[in-house]
């Protein structure tokens, strides 16, 4: 099958979304020929943007996206490709005659309840449009997460029907020879989470303490704290602010923590999906977290860790992490039972397979539907059959 692939940025880039679109793009070329198109339509648009308005100009978003898609779909038709593939907000050919997939883990709707990111009030109701053209527009959607499916069938009122879920898989590399078993004399927790607020970094803390106080054996790595000055002050905790995953050595250091560790505790106030968790279970490394957003896909209470809600304190996680460790048996069925939640759905081959029949099923309805419409009689406006 020959694939457009509409990116802004360059998906062989391991650093770009976290290396999500790099696996992506990626699993893809492996069955398909893939070109990517749109960082040049981006540079047409800047230009026709500059001869169209002054500096001074503020240009309206509406009419930015507007011939953003009407070059992308010129380009789009000189081509001679099966399907559209992408993930971005902003792109929507439309007037094509090749089925568009659209892949996501959120829609601007929940990312601007969500995320910190400053918004121009005069953007959003623009932004929300193009969001729901572009997801009536696309033929097929592929989200992470149930979660985000509702979410999108709510807000938007998209047609379930044409809504596929497919896990995300670990954007590190998986061991072969890993084991269920490890020494439990103590019990190692990491964390790992660059936005420190959002991802729970404080009540982190307060777990940690909770447990040395109760005289629980333990330590801690936090992995990313980024500009966050944490010092805990306790030789048993460890910070890196930063493990850069395109760097070897990086890469090894976070693949030998996650191989020693005994829980991800990641108290998170949100996330649309959690790679971690995926990055976790392939390391038979049960997680502890909040059952928000679309953490439950990724995390099956029971079976790669344990979800708790969202206003679950401390004190909470503290008592749970106590509760699984103390079980030597238990706790090593859980290691078990997360290695496999890996293997069997959160790991790129499964989304590649899973991905590959959704496009190839969406090539074949696209083409009987067009000729369908093409073979059936139109009505004139007596309703007598055209002949």
């Amino acid at each position: 099958m020959k694939i457009i692939y509409l990116a802004r940025y360059n998906p062989n880039d391991i650093k770009v979304w976290s290396g999500t679109s790099y696996h992506i793009y990626t699993k893809l070329k492996e069955k398909h020929h893939v070109e990517v198109i749109g960082s040049e339509i981006l540079k047409r648009l800047a230009l026709y943007m500059e001869g169209n308005f002054n500096k001074k100009t503020i240009i309206p978003i509406d009419r930015y996206l507007a011939k953003l898609n009407e070059l992308l779909s010129e380009r789009i038709n000189f081509l001679d490709f099966d399907l559209v593939f992408f993930g971005d907000l902003f792109f929507n050919p439309m007037s094509i005659e090749i089925p568009v997939v659209y892949l996501s883990d959120m829609t601007y709707e929940q990312t601007k309840i969500h995320y910190n990111k400053p918004i121009n009030d005069s953007d959003i109701e623009p932004c929300i449009n193009a969001e729901k053209s572009g997801l009536n527009n696309a033929f097929r959607i592929i989200y992470s997460s149930e979660w985000i499916k509702q979410k999108a069938i709510e807000f938007y009122d998209i047609d379930p029907e044409k809504i596929e879920v497919v896990e995300f898989g670990a954007n590190i590399p998986a061991p072969t020879d890993y084991s269920v078993k490890i020494n439990m004399d103590i019990c190692r927790l990491v964390f790992i989470g660059k936005d420190w607020e959002r991802k729970g970094g404080d009540k982190l803390l307060h777990i940690y303490e909770i447990l040395k106080n109760e005289g629980f054996p333990c330590t801690l790595i936090i992995i990313g704290s980024g500009k966050k000055n944490v010092d805990l002050g306790d030789p048993n905790a460890k910070v890196y602010p930063v493990l850069d995953k395109s760097r070897k050595e990086d890469l090894d250091k976070l693949c030998k923590i996650l191989s020693e560790s005994h829980f991800l505790v990641l108290p998170t106030t949100f996330d649309a999906f959690g790679i971690v968790f995926c990055e976790a279970s392939a390391y038979a490394l049960p997680s502890i977290t909040a059952n928000v957003g679309g953490v439950g896909q990724a995390v099956r209470d029971g079976k790669n860790g344990y979800l708790l809600p969202a206003d679950a304190t401390a004190y909470d996680y503290a008592k749970k992490i106590k509760d699984i460790f103390r079980n030597k048996e238990d706790y090593l069925k859980l290691r078990q039972s997360s290695r496999i939640e890996y293997e069997t759905r959160l790991n790129w081959d499964v989304w590649g397979e899973k991905v590959n029949r959704i496009m190839v099923d969406a090539v074949r309805d696209y083409k009987q539907l067009k000729t369908k419409k093409n073979t059936t009689p139109r009505k004139m406006e007596t309703g007598r059959k055209l002949t």
